[in-house]
């Protein structure tokens, strides 16, 4: 884990500051792409998005009293996670990209 915050610097800050924000600050620092991003992730992996059809997988795979052994909320995540991971993906392209202007600069310099 120490490499990862070695790579990307202020990462854990960054997960902090936008955990802390609140939905409509969040959906403000987004563009369309990066919302419709997280939606289509979010509903990949959470039936479509609907409770109704995640419930009735959960009866399909644990049976009628699913509820009484498993969590509801273990099994179909908010929409706010996807968005929070979008732009720490974001946050880490921005490192990335920086990382690689910076080389591109000290190999002109040392030409």
């Amino acid at each position: 884990m120490a490499a990862h915050f070695d790579k990307y610097p202020f990462i854990h800050e960054f997960s902090e500051l936008i955990a802390d924000l609140s939905t409509n600050e969040l959906l403000s620092l987004m563009t369309n792409q990066q919302k419709n991003l997280a939606k289509a992730v979010w509903e990949a992996e959470n039936y479509g998005g609907d409770t109704e059809k995640a419930k009735k997988r959960l009866s399909e795979t644990h049976g009628p009293q699913w509820f009484k052994s498993i969590k509801f909320k273990d099994y179909f995540h908010p929409l706010r996670e996807y968005r929070e991971l979008v732009l720490i993906l974001e946050h880490q392209r921005q490192w990335d990209e920086q990382k690689k202007f910076a080389k591109i600069n000290q190999d002109n310099v040392l030409q």
